[in-house]
């Protein structure tokens, strides 16, 4: 689950599609009886033998949203969302434990002062059309939580959008993991804190999620002795949304033994 926000862009950031080691095409298509095809609100299914669970998360609205599942990632079969003051749903995929489902192997809940490198490969396809915006959503907690929501800090990496902004407010700018971004502050019950990239990608590999961990633990945001309890990757739209595909998802650093 991610922030509702009430501020949109004046100007949409220029589309910059670096693809790292990724096919695209008809070469990103999953054969059409791949996966299974889940349409409950907050409907989620296992993939890669349990090491990730794709969710369909439709949070912030009533309307109808279906996401296909598959060995790498999932699509959004439906989705014709109208929302105006914030995002709709964050259909995702995630490793940890979330809402008291915990994806097979994982250490988390971890604290923070015991984790060693974290990184992540994902590459995604946008929707045609709507407004959206492509995050990671990185959740920490004082406690080991894991049936229940998080009361410690929400971070989000934004790698792709179309207008909306982060909740809060631009505190200003900075260099991790050898880009630059802007900082967003803010607060949803939780503390959120949101990291925008100046140069949108659609692809990441081994994007080392332990600098923006370290970042917002040198900003206070985070502490030390918090458990990271998910690194959740998936879309927030406010209008539209089917179409979106995460091609291919991995986490390490989080599990007892690799996927």
């Amino acid at each position: 689950m991610s922030a509702m926000t009430v501020v949109r862009r004046a100007v949409v950031l220029a589309i910059t599609a670096v693809v790292i080691g990724a096919t695209t095409g008809s070469a990103n298509a999953a054969p059409a009886d791949a996966g299974v095809e889940v349409c409950e609100k907050f409907g989620s299914t296992p993939v890669a033998g349990g090491a990730y669970e794709v969710q369909n998360n439709v949070w912030g609205s009533d309307g109808t949203q279906c996401v296909r599942a598959f060995s790498t990632g999932f699509e959004v079969t439906k989705g014709a969302h109208s929302n105006d003051a914030g995002p709709a749903a964050y259909p995702s995929i995630f490793s940890g434990c979330h809402y008291g489902t915990c994806t097979a192997g994982t250490v988390l809940p971890k604290k923070v002062s015991e984790l060693g490198p974290v990184t992540s490969t994902w590459t995604f396809t946008p929707p045609t059309g709507g407004t959206w915006n492509v995050a990671y959503d990185i959740w920490y907690d004082p406690t080991p939580r894991k049936d229940d929501t998080v009361t410690g800090t929400e971070l989000m990496i934004w790698l792709e959008d179309t207008g909306p902004n982060p909740i809060g407010e631009q505190t200003g700018t900075a260099k991790v993991a050898g880009a630059d971004w802007e900082i967003w502050r803010g607060e949803n019950g939780a503390q959120v804190i949101s990291y925008v990239r100046t140069q949108p990608v659609r692809s990441v590999t081994d994007l080392d999620l332990s600098a923006f961990t370290k970042d917002a633990v040198d900003r206070g945001v985070v502490k030390p002795d918090w458990y990271l309890t998910s690194i959740q990757a998936g879309m927030e739209p406010w209008t539209g949304g089917a179409g979106f595909r995460t091609d291919a998802f991995s986490v390490t650093g989080v599990t007892a033994s690799a996927p």
